[in-house]
């Protein structure tokens, strides 16, 4: 057996193998031993009868056989030789196979992506520090004060005031279409900032087994409920229940009651602290998001087609599972959106070869570097994963084995890893100080 492998430009290879005249006999042999045991010939048992009847038998019938057994026996033998290996069994057109001058077959088989990295160091991102204003910890304490509300039942002759908790049940359709048959039963906390402006109004002076029609339109922009925005409802309500809701002073004695803080100004620390933490983690993550889209700018990638079509489907599948949408193909849903297929295939490669890229970028990056993990950060990264999950780490290890996903999360610590190599390299501007509003605006923006 002799071959030629020709590296192509566009992360494939052109591979001509041929073989000898023996090879070929000899490939022809062990289709006829394996078709033996299926073969009926009289006077014998299957998988008894001579080889050279077996083979009077079949004749030239087993010559897809013998050419399988060939060309995947030399797979076997080539594939260490081969300087640009297969990421998948190539698919080899027959051009001879002929027991006295041998055979000829080719392939052009894709070949593992490549990646060129620019510098690091010349990538340049502007990281943030977030601010924690007096107003944030206030806003932050209210929270938690409402956490802690006391709720006491009102006496049957109080009226329903603006910030009590109501008990109710009701109904309610769109203008103009029936009522439901059945009631609904919920609670209606009077001034939450999710009430559709104007609503609590209708409720108010209402007292206990009171009841109520009313009709009550939508503003025009409600994000709480935008399917609701605009529109006339129709509400039957009964009061049930009222409750008059207090709140502990923000104090001293609420500090002990929250998180166990020796006084107030202990939790405003503590607070101060996890809020600047949390959103500390977030803009970094978001830096390295901005580092990578420059990064995947700089460099320079060689994909095969089949590669990027593999993960489109692979990124379909997952955008339909994330929105719990009805099994379908890429060509239906575009039908449904009333679109062309190629036109919605296109968005879903966009991602996909981003996704590709980033993927080949941190492995080029981790590769080149040496980055690997210990034992011990193995560890920690599972004792930070479970934290993550609010689970114990022996419960994480136990689904993890259960599920097979072993590789995924070395792969998922490995990769945190390397970014923490990626932004300590990158050229870091002066930081910028935002506030947390500042701070939720540059979280919210999509590269």
């Amino acid at each position: 057996m002799e071959f030629t492998a020709k590296k192509n430009n566009n992360a494939s290879c052109d591979l001509t193998i041929t073989f000898s005249a023996e090879e070929v006999n000899s490939a022809y042999k062990k289709a006829y031993q394996s078709a033996s045991a299926k073969v009926k010939i009289p006077g014998f048992r299957p998988g008894k009868a001579p080889l050279d009847m077996v083979e009077k038998v079949l004749g030239e019938s087993v010559m897809d056989d013998a050419a399988n057994i060939m060309l995947n026996h030399a797979m076997a033998e080539l594939f260490d030789k081969l300087e640009h290996k297969p990421i998948r069994i190539p698919q080899f057109q027959v051009e001879t196979f002929d027991r006295k001058t041998g055979a000829k077959a080719k392939a052009t088989y894709d070949t593992k992506p490549e990646v060129t990295l620019p510098k690091l160091k010349k990538i340049k991102i502007q990281p943030v520090e977030i601010k924690i204003s007096e107003e944030d910890l206030t806003k932050e304490l209210e929270a938690m004060q409402k956490s802690l509300a006391r709720n006491a039942l009102k006496e049957e002759s109080e009226p329903v005031e603006a910030n009590d908790l109501l008990e109710i049940q009701y109904k309610f359709k769109e203008e103009g279409k029936e009522y439901p048959e059945n009631l609904q039963t919920g609670k209606y906390q009077m001034g939450h900032t999710n009430n559709p402006p104007g609503f609590d109004a209708e409720l108010l002076g209402l007292k206990l087994n009171d009841e109520k029609e009313f009709s009550f339109q939508y503003p025009d922009v409600y994000p709480a409920s935008p399917e609701s925005a605009g529109k006339v409802y129709q509400y039957q309500v009964k009061i049930t229940a009222v409750y008059r809701v207090t709140y502990p002073e923000i104090n001293d004695d609420f500090a002990t009651e929250v998180d166990g803080s020796a006084n107030l100004q202990e939790l405003k620390d503590k607070t101060k602290k996890q809020l600047a933490e949390m959103f500390q983690a977030a803009l970094k993550r978001k830096n390295l998001e901005e580092a990578y889209v420059e990064i995947l700018k700089e460099s320079k990638f060689i994909i095969p087609e089949s590669l990027i079509a593999e993960e489109t489907q692979s990124v379909f599948q997952n955008f339909m599972n994330e929105f719990h949408m009805p099994q379908m193909s890429l060509a239906d849903y575009a039908k449904r959106l009333g679109k062309e297929e190629s036109e919605v295939k296109a968005s879903f490669a966009t991602a996909a070869e981003k996704r590709i890229q980033t993927y080949l970028v941190r492995h080029k990056i981790g590769e080149e570097q040496k980055i690997s993990l210990s034992d011990e950060e193995m560890e920690k990264g599972y004792e930070k994963e479970a934290q993550s999950q609010g689970i114990p780490v022996d419960a994480l290890k136990k689904e993890v084995q259960k599920q097979k996903a072993e590789t995924y999360y070395r792969d998922k610590f490995l990769f945190d890893k390397i970014d923490e190599f990626v932004y300590a390299e990158v050229d870091k501007k002066s930081a910028k100080s935002v506030s947390t509003e500042e701070a939720e605006t540059l979280l919210s923006r999509k590269e």
